[in-house]
């Protein structure tokens, strides 16, 4: 791995899952078993990438896009994004009472007025920077867009990821950056980290407007990192309320159901929104969460070996081939990893959109030909 790739990314986020979790306080602090089940998981996960072929050498063909095509459907997609957001962000500035609450209440009335009337036109285009940011690293590789036009699309993201001045789309724009700009381009050891803090700079901006700069962002950042693997512990102590109540009483198949609901098959399955926990008062379970409540620990192995070999299989595809497919992909895995403290985003219908909508524009932009690397 030439840069920091998913494996550094789950070892590093899982060390300070642990280690901080024993050290954060009376709230935070976690029983033997479930320090156990939680360095399982972490082994589990790395297990794939020893079998997964990971040292490809770049003999491999590589995606090739057409220069006119990728401009079309770069300037569609950032066009599109911008627009919807630029009409979400008049529709909340007309909705809530910002004048009187301020930037919380972006964050706050803000976000909610969104899920109501979030349509299938938002969801996807409002955040699809996750597809346009790699597709402008490829066209600015090839030749085919200006630095320039690169650093605009960038900031277009940003702009769409702080409308409502939450943090993780913010997120999630910082790692497709550095992702797809770790694939198509060469890094020193310096530039690269110094390319993570500009792109984490915004996600400390936005955490002081909403918090300041006092305990309570102190207490702000436990709760964010350590609440949910307290709060997974109920889940191994069998505390978690019953599930009887649903049609489909399977968490790890979200997706499925989200469809079956849809099209009228089911009135009601397990949400992705959790109960919360009285102590700590959170309602993060962890990315083990779904598989745990439906296969017990026996999940965990589940949960943790299947994202590790996804991921293996993807990091490797996205930096043999350059394919848009997988470095977009690669970049969504990467945040998935990133949040995993928090909750499982591939059993998410999200993730499968993005596949549908990926594989539709690499069939519009691939020349008929592939090229070597060089």
């Amino acid at each position: 791995m030439s840069n920091t790739g998913y494996v550094e990314i789950y070892s590093l986020l899982w060390f300070v899952l642990i280690i901080g979790s024993q050290f954060s306080g009376p709230i935070y602090s976690i029983k033997p078993i479930t320090l156990f089940v939680l360095y399982g998981a972490w082994i589990l996960f790395l297990i794939p990438s020893f079998f997964v072929q990971k040292n490809i050498k770049y003999t491999t063909v590589v995606f090739a896009p057409r220069k006119n095509k990728l401009k079309v459907v770069l300037f569609i997609l950032v066009f599109t994004s911008l627009l919807v957001n630029i009409v979400s962000l008049y529709t909340l500035l007309g909705g809530v009472n910002f004048f009187k609450l301020g930037l919380i209440a972006l964050r706050v009335e803000g976000r909610q007025l969104l899920d109501e009337q979030s349509t299938v036109f938002y969801q996807l285009f409002a955040k699809c920077f996750i597809i346009y940011i790699p597709l402008a690293m490829l066209g600015y590789k090839e030749r085919i867009i200006s630095k320039l036009t690169l650093l605009m699309v960038c900031f277009i993201g940003l702009f769409t990821c702080v409308v409502t001045l939450t943090r993780a789309p913010i997120l999630s724009w910082a790692i497709t950056i550095l992702t797809s700009s770790s694939i198509y381009f060469k890094f020193s050891g310096k530039n690269y980290y110094l390319t993570i803090i500009y792109l984490v700079s915004p996600i400390v901006i936005v955490t002081l407007l909403v918090t300041g700069i006092d305990e309570e962002l102190l207490n702000t950042v436990k709760l964010y990192l350590f609440g949910g693997v307290k709060a997974y512990e109920t889940i191994l102590n069998g505390d978690y309320p019953d599930k009887s109540f649903y049609d489909i009483n399977l968490y790890s198949i979200d997706f499925i159901s989200y469809i079956f609901k849809k099209i009228g098959l089911i009135e009601r399955y397990p949400p992705l929104i959790r109960e919360y926990t009285y102590i700590p008062h959170t309602n993060v379970y962890t990315y083990l969460d779904a598989a745990t409540l439906d296969l017990g620990v026996a999940g965990v192995f589940f949960s943790a070996i299947s994202f590790g070999a996804i991921a293996a299989y993807i990091h490797n595809k996205a930096n043999a081939t350059k394919d848009i497919v997988y470095v977009s992909y690669y970049c969504f895995i990467n945040y998935a990893i990133a949040i995993s403290f928090m909750n499982n985003e591939l059993i998410r219908i999200n993730g499968f959109i993005l596949i549908f909508e990926l594989l539709i524009i690499r069939m519009f932009i691939r020349t008929n030909h592939l090229k070597n690397d060089v």
